[in-house]
This record gives structure tokens, sequence and C-alpha cells, in this order.
């Protein structure tokens, strides 16, 4: 079975030469914002969703290929499925981006903050640090205000649509809900602290990498989040959070359990996934 360092090597062989080129304009040298231009905006929204759609589908691929669940007639159209609501998402997300970075941050109270100031070991720590609290714990209210009725029916029906996720439905949602959960957490931390918005851009290539995980069911699933589309009132975010608010799954209040239909079609009934979902 391939290892977890084996798929994060492949995963950056995928990435660097698909952002090189872009990267050579985008630096934490760079004053204060990489987009000054019409031109370049859209320019970035162009070649950012291209490649934020070639990540997507091969990195995805790759995950699923390794996923030992049975790859029937069933699961395969969950994914077609998947890729057509996750690359409308990609694109959307990748358009309020660039659309915050040119219209608004040149407004925000941070916009020239790196005119005068080094970025920094210590930038980089607590801007890590902060994204992470920030999406964390803000992400996981926001999540639970999708699931309030109206937001539900509007918005959040569309991804709970996916009862059994593979790794492609990370992104398959609402544009709207993609805005809340991702654009909105990102970019709102840069008006609470200085952060350099080239980190904010690798800080949401790593909630992705993330989200993937945690839709593909797997052993890197660390908050079984999986379960939450089997049960949609559990396991909302981060495994720690869950249990604090009393949301973590416990199979004692479940004596019915949910079963992913895949399972039937299990070759190896041995497998540590077949046994947790079974």
């Amino acid at each position: 079975m391939i290892k977890f360092r084996q798929i994060f090597l492949i995963i950056l062989a995928i990435i660097i030469p698909v952002v090189r080129g872009q990267m050579e304009d985008i630096s934490f040298g760079e004053k204060h914002i990489y987009i000054n231009t019409f031109q370049q905006y859209i320019e970035k929204m162009i070649f950012g969703s291209i490649g934020g759609i070639m990540q997507y589908l091969i990195c995805c691929t790759i995950v699923e290929y390794y996923n030992p669940m049975p790859k029937n007639k069933l699961r395969l159209q969950n994914i077609f499925r998947e890729i057509r609501y996750g690359i409308v998402q990609l694109i959307f997300g990748c358009f309020v981006s660039m659309s915050f970075y040119y219209y608004l941050y040149p407004y925000t109270p941070y916009y020239k903050y790196f005119e005068t100031h080094d970025y920094t070991v210590f930038h980089f720590l607590y801007g890590i640090t902060f994204h992470w609290l920030w999406t964390t714990c803000i992400g996981y209210w926001t999540h639970r205000m999708l699931h309030l009725k109206y937001f539900y029916k509007y918005i959040h029906s569309v991804h709970h649509s996916f009862k059994e996720p593979t790794a492609f439905c990370y992104c398959a949602a609402h544009p709207l809900e993609g805005f809340i959960e991702g654009n909105l957490l990102l970019h709102t931390a840069e008006l609470i602290l200085p952060i350099h918005p080239m980190q904010t851009m690798i800080y949401g290539g790593l909630m992705a990498f993330n989200d993937l995980f945690a839709h593909d069911g797997g052993k890197y699933d660390h908050s079984d989040h999986y379960r939450h589309h089997l049960y949609y009132v559990v396991n909302y975010g981060d495994a720690k959070i869950d249990r604090f608010f009393g949301t973590a799954y416990d199979p004692k209040n479940y004596p019915v359990k949910e079963k992913c239909t895949y399972l039937p079609d299990f070759k190896d009934k041995d497998h540590p996934l077949f046994q947790r979902y079974k």
C-alpha cells in the first residue's frame, strides 16, 4: 500500500510544474500585492482556474486510485457528478480571491504593511497559527450555520447530496458554500492581522488537501468527516472541537448504523476501511 509521504511527494511533483510560472511573479518579497493591472487580474483568474482544475483532477484521481472502495458503476457516476460541481466551484473561488486582491485589498488596513516591515519567520508562524485557529473555530460554526433549515435547503444540500463522497467531493458544493467556508474565512483573517497574500494562498492549498483527504474517507480522514455525510449532524469540523461541543460521532447514540452501499463489493473484508464503515 502506498505511504502518505509517497502521496505527498507525488502531489508536490504535480503542483510545482503547474504553478511555477505563476510563482515567478508572486513572492514574499513583494511589497504589498501582486495584482496591479486589470490585465494581471484577468491573467491570474485564467491561469489560477486552469492550475486549480488540473491539480484538483490529478490529485483527486491519485487519491481515489489508492482508495480500496470498489470502483463500481454507482461510485463512478458519483465521481463524475462531483467533478461537475467541483470545477464550477474552483473557477468561482478563483474569481472571488482575485477580485478581493484587485478591488478590495488596496483599501484594507494592512495593504502596505510589508513596505515598512520585512517578512520574517515571526510573520510566518503567527500567520499560520492564526489562520489555523480562525478557519478551524469559525469554520466549525459556519458549517453549523449551513445546517440551519434555510441555508441547508438552498445552499448546503448540494454538498450533502453526496452521501458517500470521494476525494473529488471536497469542493463539490454550491458556489456560496465555497465562498462562506473558503474565500470568506481566508480573506477575513487578512483584515485582522498583517498576513502576506502568498501565505494565504499556501494555507488555502493546505486546507484543500485536508478537505480532500477528509472526503476520501481513508485513514487520513483524521476528523472522520466521512461519517458526517452518513449521519449529517456529527463531525462538523476538527475532531477536538466536535468533542468539545458534543457533536462528535458516538456509536452509542446511533443504534441503527448507517452503512456505505459500496461495502458489499468490498473484496478485502479485513481491510480497516471495511471494518470502519461495515
